[in-house]
């Protein structure tokens, strides 16, 4: 399998109040915002950490059992191509939605491996960058 993972993409983060998460990440630490949506209207929101990472934040009902979220590793499309075969021939749970795929480490943990930028950022309303 080729190595294609070059870094992170982005932590998905769960918050119990959106618009109260989305305030702290920009009005307290001061990142930027890279969401066109207005917070108090959706589940999840971006902020930017660092050129071409980002967080997203998103909303649960659940606040008493929050489970951390995912981490997302940026690779290229070929490498997803090889890693879908790999987890599928290691018996490996996945879920494979389009750009990314999902699947747990040995402790649960989900992963995200993930090319959804190019084609994603154009249709989202968002920007990484």
């Amino acid at each position: 399998m080729t190595h294609g993972i070059y870094g992170f993409d982005h932590v998905a983060l769960p918050v119990s109040d959106l618009a109260r998460a989305v305030s702290f990440y920009t009005d307290t630490l001061g990142l930027q915002s890279v969401d066109e949506r207005n917070p108090d209207d959706g589940t999840y929101h971006w902020v930017r950490v660092g050129q071409g990472q980002s967080l997203n934040l998103a909303e649960t009902a659940d606040s008493d059992n929050v489970r951390p979220g995912h981490i997302a590793f940026a690779a290229p499309e070929s490498f997803l191509d090889s890693l879908r075969e790999r987890l599928d021939e290691e018996g490996i749970d996945f879920r494979d939605a389009e750009t990314s795929l999902y699947f747990a480490d040995p402790d649960g943990n989900e992963l995200e491996v993930t090319c959804w930028r190019a084609s994603r950022l154009r249709e989202s309303g968002a920007s990484h960058w």
